[in-house]
């Protein structure tokens, strides 16, 4: 990761867990899951787009075949703490857990530690 940029992590729970083996799920369920997958990664793609020069976005679902000591050591924390998926870091400091946020919630998280990013750099 670049100095200059902002890392947004991205934690979030397998979508498919419990919800898609054979006759499980209903086709409103299907349809709503779809909708949230596209929903998100839309505002992934959006973020990227408007930020591309100033932030690096790393998107993982965490699984439950994975081991929590296979993540990075300040992610392991917060799953052995039960933080609450899906959870965003940035700069690998908790900004949100719980739920996935808006585009708008991202765009005020991410312009905080912008504007904070900046005033270290005219500092220096």
């Amino acid at each position: 990761m670049s100095k200059d940029k902002i890392k947004v992590e991205i934690y979030e729970g397998d979508p498919f867990t419990g919800c898609c083996g054979p006759g499980i799920a209903s086709p409103i369920a299907v349809e709503k899951l779809r909708n949230m997958l596209m929903e998100r990664n839309a505002t992934v793609k959006a973020l990227i787009e408007e930020f591309k020069d100033e932030i690096e976005i790393e998107r993982q679902i965490v699984g439950s075949k994975r081991r929590y000591d296979s993540y990075p050591p300040h992610v392991s924390k917060l799953l052995l703490a039960r933080t609450l998926l899906p959870f965003i870091l940035i700069n690998s400091q908790l900004a949100s857990e719980g739920k996935f946020p808006s585009l708008e919630d991202f765009r005020r998280l991410i312009a905080k530690h912008i504007l904070s990013l900046q005033e270290r750099i005219q500092g220096k």
